[in-house]
């Protein structure tokens, strides 16, 4: 699975060591219309209201596509329990960073490397690339419905629309400053959070396909006050081999792939 995430991340370019490929190619995916804005940083919170700039945020991958084949081949290997019957995919969008969240992404990648060589010498996977694993966050989705076409210019204004929330805000949410981001090694745990925030029919189930920084990770049973750290990890319920991640910082969260379940 690691295998076909690196060839993924490499072909799409979703953010590998300060990339400038982060405009949609043309002939890859629907991409809907062209827009020739410059690139900019969005001026982004969730406290805040800002006009964002335009900014193309989404690409769906069809049906058939070589990336969207990978990325359902890991969603489907990721899940808790494969005889299960498994929901339908509806869509699949890859998620168009823009430079400066790259940027931040690789310079919170730097800051753990660093800090790791001088610290955590039993830790060489945080001197070597910052701990990066693939991770899934479970989340919801109000603006994927039947009869409505994602607008690839634009996040929707629907504040309980977790997922152009969360890509809005780069993931530093009200929720995540206070929790810390919840992620998991399986794409089919239940999100508690989003569950209470989103409900309705129009709601979809979302899975967010991420790049994480995990950098130095602690058992939740052995934080020590004292201690520093950069992730807690916690065994999930009967599943002990399912293991939540709470990343401190948002800055450790690259969101690549978004899919929809029906």
């Amino acid at each position: 699975m690691h295998a076909m995430w690196m060839l993924v991340t490499e072909t799409i370019k979703c953010g590998s060591k300060l990339s400038t490929d982060v405009l949609p190619q043309r002939e890859r995916t629907h991409c809907y219309h062209k827009t020739n804005a410059p690139i900019e940083k969005p001026e982004f919170s969730t406290i805040s209201q800002h006009k964002e700039p335009l900014w193309r945020w989404f690409c769906e991958l069809e049906i058939g596509h070589p990336s969207r084949n990978i990325i359902e081949k890991i969603f489907l290997a990721s899940t808790t329990n494969p005889s299960k019957q498994r929901r339908t995919i509806k869509k699949v969008l890859r998620v168009n960073n823009t430079i400066d969240m790259l940027e931040k992404f690789e310079k919170y990648r730097e800051t753990v490397k660093k800090r790791s060589f001088g610290q955590y010498k039993n830790h060489p996977r945080s001197t070597v690339d910052g701990n990066e694993l693939l991770q899934f966050h479970v989340t919801t989705m109000n603006c994927c419905y039947k009869h409505m076409k994602i607008n690839p210019d634009e996040l929707c204004k629907d504040p309980s629309c977790c997922v152009c929330r969360l890509i809005q805000s780069s993931f530093k949410t009200l929720y995540n400053s206070k929790n810390g981001i919840q992620l998991n090694t399986n794409s089919d745990v239940p999100c508690e959070h989003a569950n209470r925030v989103s409900k309705g029919k129009n709601v979809k189930r979302a899975v967010i396909v991420c790049r994480t920084i995990a950098g130095r990770v602690v058992r939740k049973d052995d934080v020590k006050l004292d201690e520093e750290y950069d992730s807690i990890s916690i065994a999930s319920g009967l599943h002990s081999w399912s293991q939540y991640l709470i990343v401190k910082d948002s800055s450790a969260v690259l969101p690549c792939f978004i899919i929809v379940l029906d």
